[in-house]
């Protein structure tokens, strides 16, 4: 049981006592029972807060009225919603829409009201028997030492740095000198050629001894990804069923089109030998159940055409005993090691000399880890709130919990101080990412929401709720209690499988989690009062997986991976008590009526769900916080009632079939992200909003405007949002009437009468002056609509005016948008020039799509030097792309001598600028990582770029002739550039890859030769015969010319000084690999069939 009441209670206590001094209170009478339940309520908070600091072990007679208490709180927390509703009512005096009698009889069941008089009587009752159920658990207690009862100070335990910048929780896995022996010994081990098709090594140890750790290192290893073209990891859950299994290898190894449809275990069987054409390595992440060889693997290897590898890592000698497998046993870290890993992990980075002053301690601190890779970390993670203080550190090696016996078996007490180190907001919500299936990563946007929902987040120092979650989200990450999934900053995962069951223990009194027909926690009916049910994978139809009296305690309903679900309107109408109702990506069609009963209801997701109409009941649900209706593809109508929702935080409608969003959303003063809002015909109509409706929405933070064409007015529309960041304002993409009338003109009959041509020409002339006036609307609404200084996150699309808005175009640019970092201007297919970017100094990534009237981009693209001192065009941009820009021809990067020109960038895309005709000459004095060019059709030649380093990626460049000096490129990819004839001045060139390329004919030094189907072309032989040349070569081509590279082929003899190749026909079935070094040679193109 968690002794997670402290930050509770405090919620309910200030709630209690806002409530009792405001109107609603007085109105309803129930005054004098308030005051009492929260003289007594604060009594219990003082106990709880003490008991809390302390880090009470937890016993049976804790748990018992800990539970008891936690139950009160609820009751309290539903019974203020209640009241503060009923309290509104009695002061509006019937100004607002009256409540249907249906939705008092389930609202106020609890109650049965005879009349209103009765029902506040029978709420000062409710109020009342909370108080003397308090009373009562005070008596179980413990007593408050004297002295105690006023609250501690506490320390900030925000790690240094991180609230404001994710980028520090973001830290490497850091690997000590023993993993990296094992991963030296294991790898040559692994890619040695042996008797067996299959070879299985298992990593063998204890519970967080670092299995998957040296596992993840040897499935990312250099050598180990060069010899196995096909890399599958799984991770090993106890509800992956057989089929699950099967479709995960197949998908992981790259044929899974169509396969989730699937079903028949034999069918995917096949599908898992055909599949596995390759050298592959599998690897599967904590098993426990050796019998996945004989029954699943043995047969569809065995009789596949490749060889391969199968990793393991269990905690079990008998699972790689019977797996028949290599055993490789982990040990524990030494000291050394394991304070390398300390302070890598805690103190990133700290100097020598302060590490030092630390060691004695650091050192005990690891010797209290038993040489565990996980719990060093764990600790780290404590540490890295603590900061540098040599007595904070050794408050955290005395601390009683390293004493304590475990509370769950295998469970180091590293892992649960990380939990207890934890301040109780944060416990609450690192327990809430519990609630979710183990084998889907967590969305941080709707994590955070779902936070504020369930009332976890506090409202500290006036700041947003959002802002404080994502505090608390930054913080999880780091002190590695959550980690991110592939460094994705939207997305977690619970670090470690203990972690999970810690929560899982932890909260396993008051959640159930259940997959498929498969409970995966205690049995749902022995929880009288669960507050959290998590429903996976299940079918369109299933019977209610708790009693009606249980639904009614729940607090949170969630559904993950169902997408055949189509209803669940009796859980939903039970379920009196919801704050979270998530049903996203299920077949739901329609939302029932009863909905409106939801009256705690804070958070609603239905994005991807088939709903095609919401209930105006909707509107009843006067709590609600989020409403996110995103990719609802069928959705046409929102009824009046959302105007009604005052406390919406979030509303999002993007990727919907809405016409228009209903007039009053100006009224929701509390929306601080707002996504999809559609501007009606007519500037709003007699129903639909308009842009004066965003003026009084101050709050913002993130806002997407639609149809902005409709729009006829709005000059203040942004004005007084000082803290939108992220602004999206779209129109409605114009219809392409060239490529309609070039159909029309294909199906026109020859005897099309005059009469009928010369209409046709009317319409056009009526056309052209239409979009005229368009162009002309266009660019005055956008003129009107200035955003504001604070702007962090800009996107324009479908843009119709002929020139971009004032406000993009000034010499003030840079002091307009001093905190400009992302901007993308996508489908401004008007203007004829862009802007003076380069003034914006903050940017960071610039995007421009398909500015189809560019022919050219000139030195006023760079912003001119302002005064005789040096200045930089984009200062800060690193990634620049222009894509779809079918006229531009011309791109200038000339500058004055006091510029200095991109001096951070370094990525920059070029895709499909078909008339492009040279990449500018000042690239040559931009650093740049990587560049890549794909279908520009009429540049000839990419030459003097001296300081690109990484990668260089050509495609369907069709009048590409010649490459030359880019003397540090270290990688370059070649794809359908079928005029290259000249490549020269790579003098470091490493890794070269030939993709896709044509059986044309092409003139080579003034001889007519067969290009890719007789012999390599002259460059590609002097780059391979180089001393110190390629070390990486790939190539997919014609079956001839991978013939002729066989070993006694024509070309062998230039293949086989390379180190490493790989070579596959254009069809992928045939294939040659080699590798100099490890005297591999492997391939299935000896055949002629």
């Amino acid at each position: 049981m968690a002794m997670v009441l402290d930050s509770f209670v405090t919620r309910c206590t200030a709630s209690l006592e806002d409530f009792a001094g405001q109107e609603a209170c007085g109105a309803l009478g129930i005054g004098d029972d308030v005051r009492c339940l929260l003289a007594t309520l604060r009594r219990v908070q003082a106990v709880v807060s003490h008991e809390e600091r302390r880090g009470r072990v937890l016993s049976a007679k804790v748990d018992a009225w800990v539970a008891q208490v936690k139950d009160a709180m609820y009751e309290t927390d539903d019974v203020l919603d209640v009241s503060m509703v009923e309290g509104g009512k009695m002061l509006a005096e019937g100004d607002s829409p009256p409540t249907p009698k249906a939705r008092c009889s389930l609202m106020f069941s609890c109650f049965k009201p005879a009349s209103a008089p009765k029902f506040h009587h029978e709420i000062g009752f409710t109020f009342r028997e909370i108080d003397a159920k308090l009373r009562e658990i005070e008596e179980e207690m413990p007593r408050l030492p004297a002295g105690s009862l006023h609250s501690e100070s506490r320390r900030d335990w925000f790690s240094r740095g991180i609230c404001s910048n994710f980028s520090d929780a973001i830290r490497p896995l850091a690997v000590g000198t023993q993993v990296q022996k094992s991963l030296d010994g294991l790898v040559p081990r692994m890619i040695r050629e042996g008797k067996k098709k299959v070879d299985v090594l298992a990593i063998v140890g204890a519970v967080g001894i670092g299995k998957t750790m040296l596992a993840r290192e040897i499935y990312n290893d250099e050598r180990m990804t060069e010899t196995f073209p096909i890399r599958v990891w799984v991770k090993m859950t106890k509800d992956l069923t057989d089929v699950d299994f099967l479709k995960k290898i197949i998908i992981g190894a790259g044929g899974g089109v169509n396969v989730g449809e699937i079903e028949s275990k034999k069918e995917l069987l096949g599908i898992v030998s055909s599949t596995l054409s390759k050298r592959f390595l599998i690897v599967l992440d904590d098993l426990d159940n050796p019998g996945i060889w004989d029954d699943l693997l043995k047969d569809p290897l065995g009789d596949g055409v490749a060889r391969g590898r199968i990793l393991i890592t269990t905690r079990s000698e008998e699972v790689a005993t019977g797996m028949k497998a290599m055993v490789h046993r982990v040990d524990k870290m030494d000291a050394e090691n394991g304070w390398a890993l300390l302070c890598r992990q805690s103190l990133p980075e700290c100097s020598s000399e302060e590490l030092a002053s630390l060691k004695d301690v650091g050192i005990k601190i690891v010797e209290r880890c038993d040489g565990h890779p996980l719990a060093i970390k764990m600790v780290a993670g404590v540490l890295r709130s603590r900061g540098k203080s040599k007595a904070e550190w050794e408050m955290v090696m005395r601390s009683d919990v390293w004493s304590m016996r475990p509370i769950i078996p295998e469970l180091p007490q590293a892992l649960y101080l990380s939990y207890v180190d934890l301040p109780s907001e944060l416990k609450e919500c690192f327990l809430h990412c519990s609630l979710y299936p183990e084998e889907l990563p967590i969305q941080r946007f709707g994590l955070i929401r779902r936070w504020i929902a369930e009332g976890l987040v506090s409202d500290k120092d006036n700041k947003l709720l959002e802002d404080s979650a994502e505090e608390y989200y930054a913080e999880l990450v780091s002190r590695n209690l959550l980690q991110l999934y592939a460094g994705n900053l939207d997305q977690c995962w619970i670090t470690h499988d203990l972690l999970r069951s810690l929560a899982r223990f932890l909260i396993t009194d008051e959640s159930i989690l259940i997959s498929g027909q498969q409970r995966l926690s205690t049995d749902p009916l022995s929880l009288s009062k669960p507050r959290h049910l998590t429903l996976c994978n299940m079918e369109n139809r299933f019977d209610d997986p708790i009693s009606v009296k249980q639904q009614m305690s729940l607090r949170s309903l969630m559904l993950f991976n169902s997408p055949n679900v189509r209803s669940i309107d009796n859980l939903v109408e039970s379920a009196s008590c919801l704050r979270v109702l998530d049903l996203s990506k299920t077949a739901l069609g329609a939302l029932p009526k009863s909905i409106g009963n939801l009256l705690h209801l804070r958070y609603l997701n239905l994005d991807e769900t088939q709903v095609r109409d919401i209930p105006s009941s909707i509107g009843f649900l006067i709590n609600l916080e989020t409403l996110s209706l995103q990719n609802c593809q069928r959705l046409q109508r929102l009824p009046w009632t959302v105007r009604a929702l005052l406390q919406l935080r979030c509303l999002s409608l993007t990727g919907t079939s809405l016409s228009h969003v209903p007039k009053g959303v100006g009224d929701l003063k509390n929306l601080n992200y707002l996504a999809g809002l559609i501007i009606s015909h007519d500037n709003g109509g007699p129903e639909g909003c308009d842009l004066n409706d965003l003026q009084t929405l101050t709050e913002l933070r993130h806002l997407h405007i639609e149809n902005l064409d409709r729009a006829t007015s709005g000059a203040s529309a942004l004005a007084n949002k000082p803290f939108l960041k992220d602004l999206h304002l779209c129109e409605q993409a114009p219809l392409i009437e060239e490529q309609q009338s070039e159909q029309e003109q294909e199906n026109q009959d020859d005897q099309k009468e005059t009469e009928e041509e010369e209409k046709e020409v009317l319409d056009v002339t009526n056309s052209q002056f239409s979009r005229e006036e368009s162009i002309k609307a266009s660019e005055k609404i956008w003129n009107e609509l200035t955003p504001p200084q604070n702007i962090e996150k800009l996107v324009i699309k479908n843009y119709r005016g002929g020139k971009f808005p004032n406000w993009l175009t000034g010499p003030k640019l840079g002091i307009s948008f001093p905190s400009l970092v992302y901007l993308d201007i996508d489908n401004c297919m008007s203007c004829t020039a862009l802007p003076a970017l380069g003034l914006l100094n903050q940017l960071q990534s610039l995007q421009i799509s398909n500015a189809d009237s560019v022919v050219t981009i000139g030195p006023e693209f760079l912003g001119a030097a302002s005064s005789s001192s040096a200045t930089a065009s984009f200062p800060k941009l690193e990634i620049l792309k222009l894509r779809n820009m079918k006229k531009l021809e011309e791109w200038s990067l000339a500058v004055e001598e006091n510029q200095i020109l991109l001096p951070c960038l370094k990525s920059l895309h070029i895709q499909f600028c078909p008339k492009l005709k040279a990449l500018p000459e000042g690239l040559k004095n931009v650093s740049l990582r990587e560049l890549h060019v794909e279908g520009a059709y009429s540049l000839t030649e990419i030459k003097d770029l001296p300081r690109i380093s990484d990668d260089l990626q050509l495609k369907d460049n069709r009048a590409l002739q010649r490459i030359s000096s880019l003397p540090v490129l270290q990688s370059l990819t070649i794809d359908n550039c079928p005029k290259l004839k000249h490549v020269s001045g790579l003098d470091t060139l490493q890794h070269l890859r030939l993709a896709f390329p044509p059986s044309t004919e092409t003139f080579y030094f003034d001889e007519l030769i067969i290009f890719w189907s007789i012999a390599f072309p002259r460059w590609l032989e002097l780059l391979i015969r180089k001393r110190d040349g390629l070390r990486h070569f790939e190539l997919q081509c014609s079956l001839s010319l991978l013939r002729s590279c066989l070993d006694g082929g024509k070309n062998w003899s230039i293949v086989q000084q390379i180190p490493e190749v790989r070579i596959t026909s254009t069809d992928g079935k045939r294939y040659i690999r080699y590798n100099k070094r490890r005297c591999i040679y492997e391939t299935n193109a000896q055949s002629e069939d």
